[in-house]
């Protein structure tokens, strides 16, 4: 095993702590200040969303996973780390906002849509990626076999994961509450970090929009 890398993320982390501008920190946030957002985005998506938006640092409350996916409130499928970090966000941190950030160049993603991929005996045979990956069988189900390009078929499951997420958010009750009462607003965003392409959901359309 090779430590260098991890050396020189400790040197540089160092030095971050101590020459990092003022610019850059959130030293000028009130002390009790709180996010505005929560972001739910996959764990490989590489982009820091502050870094993405130009928003200053803490403005976000950064829920990380596997493909970014939000598991439903309670069933099958519920995970206690999303529904913790959520319930943070929603009823401590008072978020105004809910943000699937989704990317078709997403690990877990890719991995379904190519049967040839490396480690993908990891995710039909392991311990938990089989019913992990279950909850994105709908978005891997609506490209199917349908003859279209490799970009294609990851851009459309990428965004169908967003409305996946839509709808499990909306199993936990004291989102779908804010949602009705308009205390918060849900949001899809769609970043391909490669050809540099962002979209938004628009929900009165049901479609992703750039412009």
């Amino acid at each position: 095993m090779d430590n260098s890398h991890v050396d020189n993320w400790v040197a540089a982390a160092k030095n971050f702590a101590t020459k990092t501008s003022s610019a850059t920190t959130p030293k000028d946030l009130p002390e009790n200040s709180k996010p505005v957002a929560a972001v739910i985005t996959a764990a490989d998506f590489p982009i820091d969303p502050h870094d993405l938006t130009g928003a200053a640092a803490g403005t976000f409350y950064v829920i990380r996973n596997t493909a970014g996916l939000v598991t439903p409130g309670a069933g099958d499928g519920m995970d206690f780390s999303i529904g913790a970090a959520l319930e943070f966000a929603v009823q401590v941190c008072n978020v105004e906002h809910l943000i699937v950030l989704v990317s078709p160049n997403c690990g877990l993603l890719n991995c379904l849509l190519n049967e040839e991929a490396e480690g993908i005996a990891a995710i039909v045979d392991g311990q938990y990626l089989p019913s992990w990956t279950q909850l994105t069988a709908s978005a891997i189900n609506r490209v199917g076999s349908a003859n279209i390009p490799d970009s294609e078929r990851q851009r459309i499951c990428s965004q169908e994961l967003t409305r996946i997420s839509f709808e499990n958010l909306m199993t936990y009750p004291w989102i779908l509450d804010r949602v009705y009462t308009g205390s918060i607003a849900l949001h899809g965003w769609f970043y391909d970090e490669r050809n540099r392409e962002f979209s938004w959901f628009d929900p009165a359309g049901d479609e992703f929009i750039s412009n």
